[in-house]
């Protein structure tokens, strides 16, 4: 069996109430989480995930692990289960073929990380209405809950900003509201988390085109293989 292994998550530990970072450990995948993995699908990616997390991770309640947190550790167990290295498939903006790079995420990728004087509440003005509002991070119960209203049908757009929001006591009614703000004022809330507080692995690395040997940026596509590689994506754990 594997052991635990101490992590240093990016966000630092920062939006969690009582945690030390020194507390957060996690192990390797075993072949109990891997029949978890195997029934992850669209319509229950974020439940069966988080029960994984809980086999895994030790030394908080993985529910309250921010997104950003979470496609890091999602990266962590990639690395540490199956390979380092992936092959992606990409267009070469210089050559205009078709060639296939190999990314090593422990190389390669940039790991944003919150800055230490980042406070858990963040309080701002909307630039139209004017209104003060204060956000926090998203969490896995987030997209949970996010997940649970999408298999309903529902739109779930601005349920997750509204459930960000702080100081409200019904998520679905400030939804409603929210659809009537000006869309810049949705677009502060959209840079509050996509920016502001953005932490964990970035998409973009940097690699040689094998054709023409120039450098190309391409994007690290976060899809189900790095949950549980199948097909190319596991062939590509084996290589030498």
């Amino acid at each position: 069996m594997s052991d635990f292994l101490p992590i240093t998550l990016p966000s630092k530990c920062i939006p969690y109430s009582g945690i030390r970072p020194e507390d957060i450990l996690i192990r390797p995948y075993n072949g109990g989480d891997e029949i978890i993995l195997a029934q992850i699908n669209p319509v229950n990616l974020e439940r069966n995930f988080l029960a994984v997390l809980k086999n895994v991770v030790r030394g908080i309640d993985p529910s309250q692990l921010t997104t950003g947190d979470r496609l890091y550790i999602i990266m962590w167990e990639y690395i540490n289960s199956y390979s380092e290295k992936i092959r992606i498939k990409h267009i070469c903006s210089h050559c205009l073929q078709e060639v296939e790079f190999e990314v090593n995420l422990k190389t390669d990728l940039q790991i944003a990380k919150l800055p230490d004087n980042y406070l858990e509440l963040q309080t701002f003005t909307l630039p139209v209405s004017k209104e003060t509002v204060q956000c926090r991070c998203l969490n896995l119960q987030d997209e949970v809950e996010c997940e649970k209203m999408s298999n309903n049908g529902k739109d779930v757009y601005m349920y997750r900003f509204a459930r960000s929001i702080m100081g409200i006591d019904d998520p679905f009614a400030h939804m409603e509201r929210m659809k009537k703000w000006e869309a810049k004022d949705i677009a502060r809330i959209r840079k509050f988390h996509d920016i502001d507080v953005f932490h964990g692995p970035t998409s973009e690395a940097k690699s040689v085109c094998p054709n023409c040997r120039e450098e190309e940026e391409i994007i690290v596509p976060f899809r189900f293989e790095f949950l549980y590689p199948t097909g190319e994506a596991l062939g590509s754990c084996f290589r030498a």
